[in-house]
C-alpha cells in the first residue's frame, strides 16, 4: 500500500495537535473508572501522548499509534508500546491484531482519513467483544461555520484552520456513520459553543451548537 500523501505534513508541519483541558476531561470521564482495572488501551493519533500518558494507570497496558514519527521514541519510554503507523494501511501489526483492546481512543482522527468506514472496521478488528471506543471529531455544521460559509469565507484557512482535514464531519453525520458501521452509541459528552449553552442542551439541536462531538461506542 502506498504511503499516505499527508505523512510529510504530519511529520514536518503539524507535529503535535495538542488538546484543550475541557476535551481531555470529557474524554477521560467517558473512559470511566474502569481505567484502573488492568485495561489494554490503544490511543490512535496519540501525538505527544497527551491522553495516553494520563491513561497509563497501574496495571493498564497502553499503546500509542501516530502517523508522525516525532514523538514515538519518547513515548516508547513512557508507554508500554508506541509506533509510527498509518491507520489506513492494511498490514496492521500482528501484536495489535492478536492482542485486542478493552478501550480505543480515537480523538480528532477520523476527519484526517481518506477511508473512514474502512478505518472504523479496522478498529473493530482490534477491539475486544465487550470493548469500547471513544471518538471525537469537530462538527463542521456548527452555527458560526454556517455563517462564515454564507458570507463566502470558505477555503483552506477556514476549514477549522487545518489543511489536514480531508472530511468535514458533522454531529449528525458522525452518528449516522457509526450506526451504519454497526456500532451502538453508549454515551456522549460533547463540547458546545459557546460553552455556556451546554446548560441548555436538552432544548437545542446539537448539529447546530455542538463544537466537538465526543461519543462512546461499542460494536454490535
Amino acid at each position: 500500500m502506498r504511503d499516505n500523501p499527508l505523512k510529510k505534513y504530519y511529520n514536518e508541519v503539524r507535529t503535535d495537535y495538542g488538546i484543550n483541558s475541557l476535551r481531555r476531561r470529557k474524554i477521560l470521564a467517558l473512559a470511566g473508572s474502569g481505567l484502573l482495572a488492568g485495561q489494554r488501551i490503544l490511543d490512535v493519533g496519540c501525538a505527544s501522548g497527551y491522553l495516553a500518558k494520563e491513561l497509563k494507570q497501574p496495571d493498564n497496558f497502553v499503546v500509542g499509534l501516530d502517523i508522525s514519527e516525532k514523538f514515538i521514541n519518547e513515548l516508547q519510554q513512557r508507554l508500554d508500546a508506541a509506533r509510527s503507523f498509518d491507520l489506513e494501511r492494511d498490514d496492521w501489526p500482528p501484536e495489535l491484531i492478536d492482542n485486542k483492546f478493552d478501550l480505543i481512543i480515537c480523538a480528532e482522527v477520523l476527519e484526517h482519513l481518506f477511508d473512514i468506514d474502512g478505518s472504523l472496521q479496522r478498529l473493530k478488528e482490534v477491539l475486544k467483544p465487550d470493548g469500547k471506543i471513544i471518538i471525537s471529531t469537530p462538527n463542521f455544521l456548527l452555527w458560526n461555520n454556517r455563517i462564515r460559509m454564507f458570507l463566502g469565507h470558505y477555503g483552506e484557512k477556514e476549514i477549522f484552520y487545518d489543511w489536514g482535514h480531508i472530511h468535514l464531519m458533522s454531529y449528525n453525520g458522525l452518528k449516522d456513520r457509526l450506526v451504519k458501521n454497526n456500532f451502538n452509541i453508549l454515551a456522549e459528552d460533547n463540547i458546545w459553543y459557546p460553552n455556556k449553552l451546554e446548560r441548555m442542551k436538552k432544548f437545542l439541536p446539537p448539529n447546530l451548537f455542538v463544537f466537538q462531538s465526543i461519543i462512546k461506542i461499542e460494536s454490535k
